[in-house]
């Protein structure tokens, strides 16, 4: 078995650089793929956390879209992947190809401001759906738990943290702060650190109830089912962009950037100042 394990890693190692990078000709072959992670337009409905939204069609916020539309067009995807089921995308398409013939007005959601309307910049024949649904999470059913545990710091961590969330997304909603600008919080590092709390809801329960662990098992799964679908749409040479909900941005990204065949790249390098 050991001597199997150190052949496997030998070959796994070949055509890799002294760093442990692959070697150039294979990174420029390497599908690279960029997550931008975001609020939903809409408002959500179905996060525990749902955000404040100001009026997405009104003139100010649709220069403000069409200032982020230019900026990741620099990223020059040659696929658009979103948040829509694999069993919607024919139906999504079809809205997709009533928009380009201008037959369609683009809705609020980020799907259509952002995604539908950099695709069709881009003159990309269709877009991508690559979401995975497994249930969802048991919020209420977490917090009885806890309850009958006797868990009151974490509910009490929750319950402060849920109001904070909802202040910060009060703030990202001024009238002041751009699209693009919270689009850069959404994708920056303190959105990416507050991700520890599924950790903490994995707690939730005890050794006779692993309601907790067996929710955010749910959610790792579905992620790495999200991260399959976008591995599975990938060809060498590809320059994919996601669109996703900021809260699976850190999974995805982590998934990516661990990955032997695909390359990560960081929205942030084009919607910075400095574009």
């Amino acid at each position: 078995m050991k001597l199997w394990l150190v052949t496997c890693l030998s070959f796994a190692l070949a055509g890799f650089d002294e760093h442990g990078q692959p070697a150039t000709s294979q990174m420029d072959e390497q599908p690279e793929i960029m997550v931008l992670g975001t609020h939903h337009f809409t408002g959500g409905g179905f996060d525990h956390v749902n955000p404040e939204v100001d009026n997405y069609l009104s003139p100010k916020r649709q220069s403000e879209i069409i200032d982020v539309v230019d900026r990741l067009a620099a990223f020059e995807p040659t696929k658009i992947a979103l948040e829509v089921h694999p069993d919607e995308e024919d139906a999504f398409n079809e809205i997709y190809a009533a928009y380009r013939d201008g037959r369609h007005e683009l809705g609020v959601s980020e799907r259509q401001q952002i995604g539908m309307r950099l695709a069709a910049r881009l003159g990309h024949a269709k877009i991508y759906a690559v979401d995975f649904r497994n249930g969802g999470m048991d919020i209420g059913g977490l917090f009885e738990l806890g309850n009958q545990t006797g868990q009151t710091d974490i509910l009490e961590y929750l319950a402060g943290l849920r109001e904070r969330m909802s202040e910060q997304d009060a703030k990202m909603n001024a009238a002041s702060v751009t699209v693009r600008e919270r689009l850069l919080h959404e994708n920056g590092d303190d959105v990416a650190k507050a991700h520890n709390v599924y950790l903490t809801l994995a707690q939730i329960g005890d050794k006779s109830n692993l309601l907790g662990a067996n929710e955010m098992g749910n959610w790792w799964s579905r992620n790495l089912h999200i991260f399959a679908n976008i591995s599975h749409i990938a060809e060498p040479g590809d320059r994919i962009l996601v669109i996703f909900g900021s809260g699976h941005k850190f999974l995805l990204d982590q998934f990516i950037d661990d990955s032997r065949e695909l390359r990560l790249s960081d929205p942030r390098s084009v919607l910075n100042e400095a574009n």
